[in-house]
């Protein structure tokens, strides 16, 4: 109940800010269900995912996403950025003696997801953290 509540805060929280901003329902849409999707998949519980503001898609950022794509060997290029922040909570302490970059059982506050868009419309996840 309690991943339930996060969830739907956050959800609440995305609306509100997609309403307040210049980036679309879509989009935000997209960048909600990509930051939860991979949460999720690390077995972390969200809090709250919120948008970064529209004065993040500028070009110095633009550039940054650039820089990264080309390292990574992508060949398409940026036109903007979407940043968003998300607190949540890392996944317990799985007792098996494995090494993980988890502080378990914490909250991690303002993480951030940046994306780029591109050329042709799509948007990519292309770094997270802190």
């Amino acid at each position: 109940m309690k991943k339930f509540f996060a969830t739907m805060m956050a959800v609440a929280i995305l609306m509100f800010a997609a309403q307040a901003e210049a980036i679309s329902r879509e989009d935000s849409t997209f960048a909600f269900q990509t930051v939860t999707q991979k949460l999720n998949w690390w077995k972390c519980t969200p809090l709250k995912i919120w948008y970064g503001g529209d004065e993040l898609n500028n070009a110095e950022n633009v550039a940054y996403m650039n820089e990264l794509a080309e390292s990574r060997g992508f060949h398409k290029k940026f036109t903007a950025c979407m940043v968003f922040y998300s607190d949540f909570i890392a996944p317990p302490d799985p007792h098996d003696g494995k090494i993980s970059a988890w502080r378990y059982d914490s909250e991690y506050k303002n993480w951030s997801w940046y994306f780029g868009l591109y050329e042709d419309g799509e948007w990519k996840l292309l770094t997270w953290g802190f």
